[in-house]
């Protein structure tokens, strides 16, 4: 596949106006072809049907690109980060900082700190990435951006980190009367362990607990402090929310970017999720990890319609390579006409040989009937499937959105972005579950 991305990289530095011809572009309705060129089967697959989810990622990146500059211009940094010493608070932070993530509700211009958890239902570690953080953190927002630790000490800066690289994390379950919420991330990095979770009968009142999070932006903070009490079935509000759960009270200084994040005994061990304050000098409140045990298991009635969602059948029918004749037959009553799959939605697509080897695999199309094309679809492996699709949508003959099906089972996973349009791509968005709502995007170096 790499070969198909070099291609498709070298194809668009190589023929910046779309290799087509005066002829082309003058006549495009009555397009003549070499009656010698060989044609093939081209199925009208998730690639082309996904197509107006494509076109808008440019617009999606950027609202996000305007809202990163706003919040970098507005969050500044206030004063210095509170030490505090002991081998107790180093272990801590050394064991499970780089668990702990910031989470950026972009919509409601708000954020907050989750947690890197197992996956209590199989007990094992999600390679999708599960993050804990409060309900009040996500509030009704579908998807929020998830910030890890960067390597570089600088980069921590809540100005710097939202110029680096993110992941989509898509609400998947909530409990607005505990305020929690889970939140799934694809291509979660691997060598990030999951925080453990210890019980709060382990902790006694006066013992000394710790937590990690990004109070007012300053991210990745750890601050200690005194167990007051154990409260059950805790009530308590926000301006226009109820909540009832166990909670532990704890003079842990905690502010609005705690909230979501973890509280750990002295062994490191998660016990809460930091939560809310009460009026007065160091009344916070953790939600209890029983609560959120209890949280993590408890089905939903309904699950988003995105777990639910089954891959459709691949169009890159490999049963069609086996050398069984009647799966060949079979394969080929399946798929249609040559071209039809794109000349039935684009009557007026060129069809062209783009590596000149006799065989059809590119086809040009202008879209909205001005006389400049648009739109290319490319079958660079000449199997009949679409493996990429490119987008000039002010038509200057400069890509500006080429979206790539790396493994080749008809839905788009992978898109490259010019926004600069200088001929070189210099965004990366990747779709992990192939669901349609890109899960990372990042800058290429």
């Amino acid at each position: 596949m790499r070969f198909i991305l070099l291609l498709i990289i070298s194809f668009f530095l190589i023929f910046p106006s779309y290799a087509y011809d005066e002829k082309i572009k003058l006549n495009r309705t009555n397009n003549d072809t070499d009656s010698k060129k060989k044609t093939i089967k081209v199925n009208l697959n998730n690639m082309l049907l996904d197509l107006r989810k494509i076109k808008q990622v440019n617009k999606k990146y950027a609202s996000i690109e305007r809202y990163v500059k706003e919040t970098s211009r507005r969050i500044v940094a206030r004063g210095k980060r509170i030490k505090y010493r002991g081998k107790e608070a180093v272990d801590i932070y050394k064991k499970n900082a780089k668990s702990v993530v910031f989470v950026d509700n972009y919509k409601n211009n708000s954020i907050g700190s989750g947690s890197f958890i197992k996956n209590k239902l199989t007990d094992k570690i999600d390679s999708k990435g599960l993050i804990v953080t409060n309900w009040h953190v996500v509030g009704d927002s579908k998807e929020v951006h998830i910030y890890i630790k960067p390597q570089e000490k600088t980069k921590e800066d809540s100005r710097r980190l939202r110029n680096e690289a993110f992941f989509i994390g898509k609400v998947v379950k909530r409990s607005k009367r505990k305020d929690l919420a889970l939140i799934q991330v694809e291509g979660f990095p691997k060598n990030i362990k999951p925080i453990p979770f210890g019980k709060t009968s382990d902790i006694t009142i006066g013992s000394n607990v710790w937590a990690i999070g990004h109070p007012e932006g300053q991210t990745w903070s750890i601050n200690a402090g005194m167990v007051s009490q154990i409260r059950p079935k805790h009530k308590w509000r926000y301006e226009h929310s109820w909540h009832l759960a166990d909670v532990i009270q704890h003079e842990v200084p905690t502010n609005p970017g705690n909230s979501g994040g973890p509280l750990f005994d002295k062994n490191g061990f998660m016990i809460g999720v930091n939560s809310f304050t009460h009026e007065g000098e160091l009344l916070n409140f953790s939600v209890a990890i029983e609560e959120l045990e209890v949280f993590l298991t408890q089905k939903e009635e309904k699950k988003p319609k995105y777990l639910n969602k089954k891959k459709k059948p691949t169009y890159i029918t490999r049963k069609c390579k086996e050398k069984s004749k009647y799966l060949q037959k079979k394969c080929v009553k399946k798929q249609s006409a040559a071209g039809d799959g794109i000349k039935k939605t684009y009557p007026g697509a060129i069809a062209r040989d783009a590596n000149n080897n006799g065989i059809e695999d590119t086809w040009y199309v202008d879209e909205n009937k001005n006389g400049k094309i648009d739109l290319a679809f490319v079958d660079d492996n000449e199997d009949g499937i679409i493996e990429a699709i490119m987008l000039d949508e002010n038509e200057n003959r400069v890509w500006e959105i080429i979206a790539v099906d790396e493994d080749l089972n008809g839905s788009p996973d992978i898109l490259l972005m010019d926004r600069d349009e200088d001929g070189k791509m210099d965004i990366v968005a990747y779709d992990y579950n192939e669901d349609g709502e890109w899960d990372k995007f990042e800058e290429i170096s």
